[in-house]
């Protein structure tokens, strides 16, 4: 189990990374949603790379795959069916993950910053 410490360094070290290497969020459809298998979004923690700003919406999911859908993370299936929902009501959406600890990360919502 990592400590607090180690989370937190590891979440910094994560976003001067996704800095760094000009990560954005994931563009992905429905039908993409539908396939996926693992979780293809890149880890931004607070890095808002420009021409995006952070949504309102964001999920807790469990990563580890044995999760139950009578805990607080949302297990995988629970989480594309969110997904999908949010992405027909918002197109063009991007993804990240901008929280992660051992067992579950934070996904946040992004939108296209046309200021």
């Amino acid at each position: 189990m990592r400590d607090l410490r180690a989370i937190i360094r590891v979440n910094a070290e994560a976003a001067a990374d996704a800095a760094k290497r000009g990560k954005v969020p994931f563009v992905c459809s429905i039908r993409e949603v539908d396939a996926m298998q693992t979780f293809p979004f890149p880890y931004l923690e607070d890095y808002v790379p420009r021409g995006w700003m952070r949504a309102d919406k964001e999920w807790f999911v469990d990563s580890s795959g044995f999760g139950t859908e009578d805990e607080p993370a949302l297990t995988a299936q629970q989480f594309r069916e969110s997904l999908r929902e949010y992405i027909a009501a918002h197109p063009g959406s991007g993804f990240a993950i901008v929280e992660a600890g051992q067992f579950q990360v934070y996904v946040a919502a992004f939108e296209r910053d046309v200021a």
